[in-house]
């Protein structure tokens, strides 16, 4: 049951920070966080697409395969014991931010990026796709460093 409670506050969160990012980033201006790393600045438009712009305006087949696999993290989420904490949480990172992008995709039609890193050129992100891509990290180092590949106990 926690595990839901986490997804459910993480995909919150990335909820709350998109509204905050579309009210006050609205007119275009861009915000620095830290100097020389990370600022803010809302796309304008939103995102039809997925990572680096793939498939763009292909909100509806990008909405099927993020509820799909949305769906298939939950049912592990709720019904599977995890080997350990690291796994048990890439499979929270994932499932939230899938689910923060799939509120945007069915309820916006494109998802909202704010996020920008000010030290490389880079496509403009948000907190969902930051969760997405530390559950990947995760597994990655699991699987690197494990010689067992199997996330779950049998």
């Amino acid at each position: 049951m926690m595990n839901l409670v986490y997804v459910f506050v993480l995909a919150l969160a990335d909820r709350v920070f998109k509204i905050l990012a579309e009210k006050y980033l609205a007119s275009g201006e861009s915000v620095v966080l830290i100097p020389k790393i990370l600022g803010l600045k809302l796309l304008q438009g939103g995102n039809t697409g997925a990572a680096f712009g793939i498939l763009s305006d292909k909100t509806w087949l990008l909405a099927v395969i993020s509820a799909v696999f949305s769906v298939g993290f939950l049912y592990c989420l709720v019904k599977k014991k995890f080997k350990n904490d690291w796994i048990r949480f890439a499979f929270i990172f994932i499932t939230a931010g899938a689910l923060g992008n799939l509120y945007d995709r069915v309820f916006i039609k494109s998802v909202t990026d704010y996020l920008m890193f000010l030290f490389v050129e880079f496509p403009i992100f948000n907190f969902a796709d930051c969760l997405v891509n530390i559950g990947v990290a995760m597994m990655i180092v699991y699987l690197l460093k494990e010689k067992d590949d199997s996330f779950f106990v049998e």
